[in-house]
Order: C-alpha cells, then sequence, then structure tokens
C-alpha cells in the first residue's frame, strides 16, 4: 500500500504584491480609525453617525453605543464600555481573530480556517445578536 501523494503547500509571494498592497492599506486605514477613534469623543460628534433605529422609534438597537464602547476601551474604561455596550466588548476576542486571520491571509495567501462561518455558528451568533438587540430594549 502506497502513502497518499503530498499536495505541496503554494508558495509564498516575494515583494509587494497586489494583496499585500491592499493588506498593508487596510492595515494602517484601521489603525487610523481607532487612533481618531481614541483621540475624539464619539457622543456628540458630527462625523460619528448616530442610529437611526433609535432616533425614529427610541429603542436601542444591538450596535447602538458600540462606537463609545470602543472609544471606552481604547482609553482604558473598560467599566464604561460594559455599560454603553456589552456586547461589542464581549465580541472583541471574535474581533481580534478575525483581523489576524485577514491579516495573515492578506500577506500570505494562506487562510486559517474560518469556523465562525459554520451554519451553526451563524445561527448562535444570530440569536445572541436577536437576543441582546430584544433584552437591552427591556429595563431590568
Amino acid at each position: 500500500m502506497s502513502a497518499p501523494p503530498q499536495i505541496p503547500a503554494p508558495p509564498v509571494a516575494e515583494g509587494l504584491t497586489p494583496n499585500r498592497t491592499l493588506t498593508v492599506i487596510l492595515g494602517l486605514l484601521g489603525l487610523g480609525v481607532l487612533t481618531v477613534l481614541a483621540v475624539v469623543e464619539p457622543a456628540g460628534q458630527l462625523v460619528f453617525p448616530r442610529c437611526w433605529l433609535q432616533e425614529m422609534t427610541g429603542l436601542r438597537c444591538p450596535g447602538c453605543g458600540g462606537t463609545r464602547a470602543v472609544h471606552a476601551l481604547l482609553t482604558g474604561e473598560i467599566r464604561r464600555a460594559w455599560q454603553l455596550n456589552p456586547l461589542v466588548v464581549a465580541t472583541l476576542p471574535l474581533a481580534a481573530w478575525w483581523t489576524l486571520r485577514g491579516l495573515r491571509g492578506g500577506w500570505t495567501g494562506r487562510w486559517w480556517n474560518d469556523p465562525s462561518t459554520h451554519p451553526v455558528s451563524l445561527a448562535v451568533m444570530g440569536g445572541v445578536l436577536v437576543g441582546f438587540g430584544i433584552g437591552r430594549n427591556f429595563s431590568w
């Protein structure tokens, strides 16, 4: 019985390829956005969008307070960030993993598997999002 054939790994391109250029541009853009968000308080600024759902209905969507929560995290106010939007704080490890996955894949062309795109994962994330959106509008 012979061993199964070995599939060689794709070669890693040298130099600044279009994918690497895009990765660098998106990475720098992301750092720029985070820098502005760390320096500028988003509440009351015209630059940062207001929630149209809350403006029209008075209900808070799952993302309401998310920008202010990220600002609070970037300035070291973890408790305030949790009070503004606990879902944003709780999903930071997933967001960090997606960011690292994108940077690595864009740079090397080799992508980590993404279990978050599995139908069960998507259903769970959707359920958490809907549940949080409904639950945060009740006064407990």
